[in-house]
């Protein structure tokens, strides 16, 4: 059933090695969040299953990209978390009854889901943009220190 709800990202084109990850990563996410959206219940569905055959294969491809696009190994490994807030964040959106975070509350203003979403995905960029930055930093002053 998992495999079916998420046929629509399924589809969605990997990525090419000449793509910028910076670019490729966050539509990956947004195109996961518009899958899981589709089915009312697509976070909660989506939780917790484990991908094989073609699915397998394309979370591979993905996985392999990261690299080949100057993303460092480790940085790839974190890039992961973009999947995980998705689900998260959709998982909240859907148990959402409408009312809003807040509503009984002045004090807590209304959140709007995709923006909620924009910025925390803005956020995960942000600290994988830094943290390559950080660990090219760290891999060139290793290098460095060897060759003196």
């Amino acid at each position: 059933m998992a495999e079916t709800a998420m046929a629509p990202h399924a589809t969605a084109p990997i990525p090419e090695p000449v793509q910028d990850w910076r670019e490729w990563l966050p539509e990956n996410a947004r195109s996961f969040r518009r899958t899981l959206l589709l089915r009312r219940d697509g976070a909660r569905l989506h939780a917790g299953s484990r991908p094989d055959g073609a699915d397998l294969d394309r979370i591979a491809h993905k996985i392999a990209f990261l690299p080949t696009s100057g993303v460092p190994e480790r940085g790839a490994q974190m890039a992961l978390a973009a999947g995980r807030f998705t689900v998260g964040s959709v998982l909240e959106e859907q148990a959402d009854t409408g009312r809003g975070v807040g509503a009984d509350s002045a004090a807590v203003p209304p959140i709007d889901h995709e923006s909620a979403f924009e910025a925390g995905l803005a956020l995960i960029l942000d600290g994988l943009t830094c943290r390559i930055g950080a660990l090219i930093s760290l891999v060139t002053v290793h290098a460095a220190s060897r060759s003196d």
